[in-house]
């Protein structure tokens, strides 16, 4: 007589069990492989779930930090714009750390601090939703340009170079807002210096062998400017990048260097468009002299 499972159990990790001491033949053979099958589906499937919602879940945060483009052609009032060009890869990665830690994300958070600083509704776009036509909207009043990491991953930057060139609205790029205004006048981004042997590494995983400027660093001023007005005589700057732009690009002047980054701080000749390699965004209690460049640069640029 053909034996049979006695019972099929579960264990503790809810996964079938299949008590087959007093069977024998092929039935116990197809049924194993029958309740292997549905074990592996029992962690495949939920897995697969919990992607989809962790990926709606990021959607809807994506939406909650980011403004649609739309919003920027029927704006009724006057607002401050803030462009945000991190890699979209990069800002979903962030979103979904934000998500698990309950932080909001850096662009969150700045659209508060530069809603406080303006006295505008800050608006805060990304590179990857726009065409590159959409700022020139006569009730954007100050365009903020953040920066980004400098991957393989080419940037979609062509599309803004016109706008950058043109536009009337008064701007400010950061770090790679900075190297963004100077790509659109043909100036190239380059590496800084590689270390010198023995020298230390801050970021060993971002460009391993080469120079970073890496924490609060002073710069030199070497050109007055109102942008910089009120700033004491060695401010500091969050600074963290290993490119810079390997010249001033034309019409603009030099405002500021640095021992190893001579283009600090850049300016247009005929328009209130600035760029700047360090991260003025980037202050707090203990280092205040970003929210004077800020604070500056919304006064000029609002008529404060």
């Amino acid at each position: 007589m053909r034996g049979y499972p006695r019972s099929i159990t579960a264990t503790s990790s809810g996964a079938a069990r299949l008590d087959c001491r007093q069977t024998r033949g092929p039935v116990p053979s197809i049924l194993g492989k029958l309740l292997a099958a549905l074990t592996f589906a029992a962690v495949l499937v939920p897995n697969a779930i919990c992607a989809a919602a962790n990926d709606k879940s990021i959607d809807e945060a994506w939406r909650n930090v980011f403004d649609a483009p739309q919003t920027l052609a029927t704006l009724d009032r006057p607002v401050v714009v803030f462009l945000y060009i991190q890699h979209a890869a990069i800002v979903r990665k962030g979103l979904g750390e934000s998500l698990d830690s309950a932080k909001p994300h850096h662009a969150a958070e700045m659209r508060t601090r530069f809603a406080e600083l303006s006295g505008l509704d800050c608006l805060v776009v990304h590179e990857s939703e726009l065409r590159g036509t959409e700022l020139n909207q006569p009730q954007i009043k100050a365009l903020l340009i953040s920066g980004r990491s400098t991957t393989d991953i080419p940037p979609d930057d062509e599309k803004f170079y016109e706008f950058l060139r043109t536009t009337r609205i008064p701007m400010i790029g950061f770090c790679g807002g900075c190297q963004l205004i100077g790509k659109a006048y043909g100036i190239p981004v380059v590496y800084m210096r590689e270390l010198a042997p023995g020298e230390p590494d801050p970021m060993p995983n971002y460009h391993p062998g080469r120079f970073k400027e890496r924490g609060y660093l002073t710069i030199q001023i070497g050109l007055p400017d109102p942008l910089l007005a009120g700033l004491p005589a060695k401010p500091l700057f969050r600074q963290t990048h290993a490119f810079q732009l390997a010249d001033v690009p034309p019409g603009f002047d030099l405002l500021a260097s640095s021992t190893e980054c001579r283009v600090q701080a850049i300016k247009d000749r005929q328009r209130m468009v600035y760029g700047v390699q360090f991260h003025p965004e980037a202050y707090d209690d203990e280092h205040p002299d970003g929210r004077i460049v800020l604070a500056n640069f919304f006064r000029l640029a609002l008529g404060k």
